[in-house]
């Protein structure tokens, strides 16, 4: 079993994954039918009212997912700097490698997942959004992850780390509550720093 395979198998068990892509099936048609509710007769998105409800839903749903995904990497990385199990990981690749393994299981498997199942479940609904909706999601949810990633490898402490990428989601619904979701569509180089920074503090952390 390669790197990869003992890792999905180590953070998502033997069926975990299946179960995670069911629950994103349950995301993208709610997508379709929260959508429905405002716009019963419409499958287009053509007014910026239209597009701010459906960027409104997108960035519930991408709320729900990273707090799922957030629970992973707290309980997942940062258990194993915790307990020292990461250094079995280490032992069969560089710190490089095994930081990009990570980072693909942890956090892009289930993002990109979700973006693909999504496209599927619109094209069968004859649904039709506009494609920068793969944008506005990438950049909240890398967002979270990637911070939340970069809290983990600093503190180590798995349940301290989950707390604090929880408060920080929590300040971002206060920021939808008073209408400034649209700054985090601009997010994506942002993003890019933070993965960086894991990748950076995870290569020097003492283990």
């Amino acid at each position: 079993m390669g790197v990869i395979g003992l890792l999905l198998k180590y953070r998502y068990s033997e069926y975990g994954l299946l179960s995670y892509v069911d629950l994103e099936f349950a995301f993208s048609i709610s997508i379709v039918a929260a959508y429905n509710v405002f716009y019963p007769k419409i499958r287009l998105i053509n007014t910026d009212q239209q597009f701010g409800i459906f960027n409104l839903i997108i960035w519930t749903i991408g709320i729900i997912l990273a707090v799922i995904v957030v629970k992973n990497i707290s309980l997942g990385i940062g258990q194993d700097l915790f307990d020292g199990t990461i250094i079995t990981f280490i032992q069969m690749r560089n710190r490089s490698t095994i930081f990009l393994i990570l980072y693909f299981v942890d956090v892009l498997l289930l993002g990109l997942t979700f973006i693909l199942i999504s496209e599927l479940v619109f094209y069968l609904a004859f649904f039709n959004p506009p494609l920068i909706w793969i944008n506005n999601f990438l950049s909240e949810y890398l967002f979270i992850c990637n911070l939340s990633y970069l809290i983990a490898i600093l503190t180590k402490r798995p349940f301290r780390s989950f707390f604090i990428s929880i408060a920080i989601i929590l300040f971002l619904v206060s920021l939808e509550l008073i209408k400034l979701i649209y700054i985090f569509n601009y997010f994506l180089p942002l993003d890019l720093i933070l993965v960086y920074l894991a990748y950076k503090s995870f290569k020097r952390a003492s283990i």
